[in-house]
């Protein structure tokens, strides 16, 4: 499974082509999170590579002005930067993937892993996986349209009795493809069980020059760092496991740098970052939308508080900033409950 002889020397950064990162910790494209505020605060905690929401190649293709403000969204500041699509036809993804170029991505990836019914059902996402030749036209066809790099996100396959991720990554890599992400369960698990890492270290041992990054149940930076040493993957890409705790990204980046964690932040810090970012939120997408927003991150920070039932039921009426603040303070004073600060778990069509 690990490579022996591995190398105890920090880890400082990873290349994916000619693109040079600065950590092997990336923030996985969510749908409904991976915004510009929220990019850019993955920045701030020091990941190397970030990614928009998955964008529909189709839609993107028809309506570029429309959808690339709305989901891509990419800001001249964002470097480097993802952008995640969805489609399985070639030609429409690498036009797709022209528009993401033009627009500012630094990177393209395709989504082979999404495991919703209405993506599925089109023959994209985990659909797409299934067929290896099909799958790679559209690599192929991608990688010749633009001037980045193309990867791809997946799954092991549809279920646990067709697992395809060392034979489609390899088939990946000969049509052009510059890494590849493996989120560690299959289609049907979709976000149940346990991410299976001794599945995922088989698919970095069936490629020969491409980095294999590795996804589910990130949670712990160093088990992280472990990974990562052995050479069971060359990187990580965080998802669920960082949503509602920020200093979990910059403690992993920390530790891969210099061997150390840090101190562990307290209830207040923690809760002062989050505010942070719901501000963010408010300032970039405005009042009314922003604050509508910023509710699914407020539930997740009350989870980690004192009388969060009480504290929850109030979220449903945050329509203004000041709702915002008068909430916040209310949170700060609850203090952290019993359990700690919480994780939430979170299910979207993250694939």
């Amino acid at each position: 499974m690990a490579a022996a002889g591995t190398d105890s020397r920090p880890q400082t950064g990873l290349s994916i082509g000619p693109l040079r990162l600065r950590t092997p910790i990336f923030i996985a494209p969510m749908v409904g999170i991976t915004d510009r505020p929220f990019r850019a605060f993955a920045r701030e905690m020091g990941v190397g590579l970030t990614c928009t929401e998955m964008t529909a190649a189709a839609a993107l293709v028809r309506a570029p002005e429309e959808v690339a403000v709305r989901l891509l969204d990419l800001g001249p500041e964002e470097r480097p930067v993802a952008a995640q699509l969805v489609g399985n036809d070639p030609q429409m993804m690498a036009d797709a993937a022209q528009v993401c170029v033009a627009q500012g991505a630094d990177l393209v990836d395709i989504n082979l892993g999404c495991p919703v019914p209405k993506v599925v059902r089109l023959g994209s996402g985990a659909a797409l996986a299934r067929e290896i030749e099909r799958t790679a036209q559209v690599m192929e066809a991608m990688v010749r349209a633009v001037p980045v790099p193309v990867t791809a996100k997946m799954r092991l396959g549809w279920d646990q009795h067709s697992i395809n991720a060392p034979e489609l990554a390899r088939a990946l890599e000969q049509a052009g493809a510059s890494a590849v992400t493996v989120h560690g369960r299959t289609r049907c698990q979709k976000y149940t069980g346990d991410s299976d890492w001794d599945q995922i270290a088989r698919v970095k041992e069936a490629v020969e020059r491409i980095p294999v990054l590795g996804s589910g149940d990130v949670r712990d930076a160093r088990l992280v760092e472990q990974r990562i040493r052995q050479g069971v993957v060359d990187g990580v890409v965080v998802a669920r496991g960082m949503l509602g705790d920020w200093d979990f990204l910059e403690s992993t980046v920390r530790l891969l740098a210099s061997g150390d964690l840090g101190p562990e932040p307290d209830f207040e810090s923690r809760l002062r970052l989050a505010k942070r970012h719901w501000d963010a939120m408010v300032t970039h997408h405005g009042e009314q939308r922003g604050v509508r927003l910023c509710r699914k991150f407020v539930v997740w920070a009350i989870k980690g508080c004192a009388g969060a039932a009480r504290l929850r039921a109030r979220v449903a009426d945050l329509f203004t900033q000041a709702d915002l603040d008068e909430l916040y303070e209310e949170i700060r004073a609850a203090g952290e409950g019993p359990q700690g600060w919480h994780r939430p778990v979170f299910t979207s069509g993250e694939g």
